[in-house]
């Protein structure tokens, strides 16, 4: 009989995502591939989604919390009775789990921390980002997986957990599912860029994928393009694909910034917000550029729509930030930017692809290669199992 791993998400994302989300984008399509263990996935629960769902050979059990009870015992009074980890223990002990990986929530960890200790059970912390971790707990924790060597690096240097319970394990993508631009028709392509309002058949196209918000620079990036149109002659657009917050609190900051960057947009020549896409319509996004921008001004750890442009075959413009040096490193025709708050630069940087058709395919050979050599989710999946292994005591077949 095969060992139940459960994988633990927090309750603020849809399960199987519904838009992007790294996260969760990961557990989905790591446990769909499981061979040697039984994954049973512990998340929050949307409008129109079921309790408990058997997606062989995967089990997913969501937590539902209703509105009365979010109001009340959440936000009113504080005093949850039923807290969304306890809950989450409940579906381990139910489910008879043998193994727990908590995926980029340190909260959890401190949520479970002391049942867990009543346990010899072994415990796997994903992280992807730099959120602090609980004090309490840490020593809980049988290994560490860093989304990115600069992850690690930071678990090591800021938190002091010692490198020998670390392991990077780099995210994926569905190369196989995914054509590069150039595998496209003719045909197929122009009906693709129609789709998203590409207006200048002639045209290069520049594409953004991301929330909304101050540290992807977005601003940036419209600054930056406002220049290299004024700098060309040949037509170039930017297509624009992501989230923006949705409060009319003016006192929330990404909410604010959201609604002024779509202001700006339109505004702008050449330049078309699409708003939020499916995971399923990233691809097709992607295909119908040229070109794809990441102007992150903060240390993104190892973003995740830098592989889906790399499988798409497009170049990449971004500057040499967090974990996007481990991908990127490397790649012909290419150069990071130094200030991404350089407009002139960052112009400067997407113009020499924008005149340059040949290094546009060199570098996007490249990168699609690279993804397709390494960075494969049946890659991730089979990492994921090794790790099990070596955490799990061998137990004679059944």
């Amino acid at each position: 009989m095969k060992r139940t791993v459960a994988h633990l998400l927090p309750d603020y994302n849809p399960f199987p995502p519904m838009y992007a989300a790294g996260t969760e984008l990961r557990v989905y399509e790591v446990a769909r591939r499981q061979q040697r263990y039984r994954p049973v996935v512990a998340c929050g629960w949307f409008e129109g989604q079921q309790e408990l769902e058997d997606v062989p050979p995967m089990r997913i059990r969501r937590i539902r919390t209703g509105k009365a009870y979010r109001r009340v015992f959440q936000k009113l009074t504080r005093l949850d009775p039923l807290p969304y980890g306890a809950r989450m223990w409940r579906i381990v002990e139910e489910e008879r789990a043998q193994l727990v990986h908590i995926h980029n929530e340190p909260k959890l960890l401190a949520a479970l921390y002391g049942r867990l200790q009543d346990t010899a059970m072994p415990v796997v912390v994903h992280v992807a980002n730099e959120k602090p971790l609980p004090p309490a707990g840490r020593e809980r924790v049988t290994r560490w997986i860093a989304c990115s060597r600069y992850i690690a690096g930071w678990l090591e240097r800021e938190n002091g957990i010692p490198g020998d319970r670390i392991q990077v394990i780099y995210t994926g993508v569905d190369v196989a599912a995914r054509k590069p631009h150039w595998a496209l028709g003719a045909a197929d392509r122009e009906r693709l860029r129609s789709r998203f309002g590409v207006q200048d058949p002639r045209a290069t196209v520049l594409l953004f994928a991301g929330r909304l918000v101050k540290e992807k620079g977005v601003f940036e990036l419209l600054s930056a393009f406002e220049q290299l149109r004024a700098a060309t002659s040949a037509p170039v657009e930017l297509l624009i694909a992501g989230n923006v917050r949705e409060s009319d609190d003016p006192r929330n900051e990404k909410a604010v910034y959201g609604r002024a960057a779509t202001a700006r947009i339109a505004a702008m020549e050449g330049v078309r917000w699409v708003g939020s896409l499916q995971p399923g319509d990233m691809h097709d996004f992607l295909s119908a550029g040229d070109v794809f921008v990441m102007p992150s001004l903060w240390a993104d750890p190892f973003p995740t729509v830098m592989l889906e442009a790399a499988a798409a075959g497009l170049p990449i413009v971004a500057a040499a930030r967090g974990g996007i040096t481990e991908f990127l490193e490397g790649c012909p025709a290419f150069e990071f930017v130094n200030d991404l708050a350089d407009a002139a630069e960052l112009a400067q940087a997407i113009g020499r692809y924008v005149g340059d058709p040949a290094a546009r395919d060199s570098a996007g050979r490249w990168l699609r290669a690279r993804a397709e050599r390494e960075f494969d989710w049946q890659r991730v999946c089979s990492e994921f199992e090794d790790l099990y292994d070596a955490l799990l005591p061998v137990t004679a077949p059944a």
